[in-house]
């Protein structure tokens, strides 16, 4: 008889199956059956474990939100500005190649569900842009980064630019000859990155006001 770890192991292991099938072929396409051969267990464990492909979808869904929370908690530390602002791209190149494992399906499963106007990838999009605007507003706050009139725009442009390298990655290593998100081509792209958010990134050691892009000070600041 299997020990509780062992349970949920084989839990994690379906999940897992489910999110690289669904990500290669998309949800319609994939059964119970195929998930099962491919985590190597039952069917009916499946079943047991989730219930139906419903069940096993949310699954993933959760697992996938969980990886991107974990992410935001990490960007949203005041150290990882002062390193944009300083241009030292070392440790934020570590976390994103931590966070995206080799061969992960996570950005796959990602590009599909956002290209298909799925509404559960309406509710993750509309739950990232709420943090990203928290942790625009923080960085201002702290005199990391310019969130301007309207943090909220700024916000969306700027998860426009950050998921389009995620979910275009592959097509931009064909097209330019280098991965944007790994080794030499990250460190490459990051340069480009940085003179790209030149606007909203105050020097180092600088008021950020006299930064590009600083909003003008108010009546109450200039009086």
């Amino acid at each position: 008889m299997g020990t509780v770890q062992d349970d949920r192991t084989a839990r994690a292991r379906v999940r897992d199956a489910a999110l690289e099938l669904f990500a290669a072929h998309g949800e319609d396409r994939v059964t119970m059956r195929q998930v099962a051969e491919l985590a190597g267990v039952s069917p009916a464990l499946v079943v047991h474990h989730f219930g139906s492909k419903a069940g096993l979808r949310e699954a993933v869904v959760e697992h996938v939100r969980t990886w991107m929370d974990e992410l935001f908690d990490l960007s949203a530390d005041t150290g990882l500005a002062e390193d944009l602002q300083a241009s030292e791209w070392s440790s934020i190149g570590e976390m994103l190649q931590q966070a995206l494992p080799e061969g992960s399906p996570v950005i796959p499963y990602l590009r599909r569900l956002l290209m298909t106007g799925d509404p559960v990838a309406t509710q993750l999009l509309r739950e990232w842009h709420r943090r990203t605007v928290e942790i625009f507003r923080a960085w201002d706050a702290a005199g990391k980064l310019i969130a301007g009139p309207d943090p909220q725009t700024r916000a969306a442009m700027a998860m426009s630019s950050d998921l389009g390298t995620l979910l275009l990655a592959d097509h931009w290593q064909q097209i330019l000859g280098f991965d944007p998100l790994r080794g030499e081509g990250l460190a490459r792209w990051a340069d480009e990155a940085m003179r790209f958010y030149g606007a909203i990134l105050p020097p180092p050691d600088t008021g950020k006001d006299s930064a590009i892009g600083a909003r003008p000070p108010s009546p109450e600041e200039a009086s």
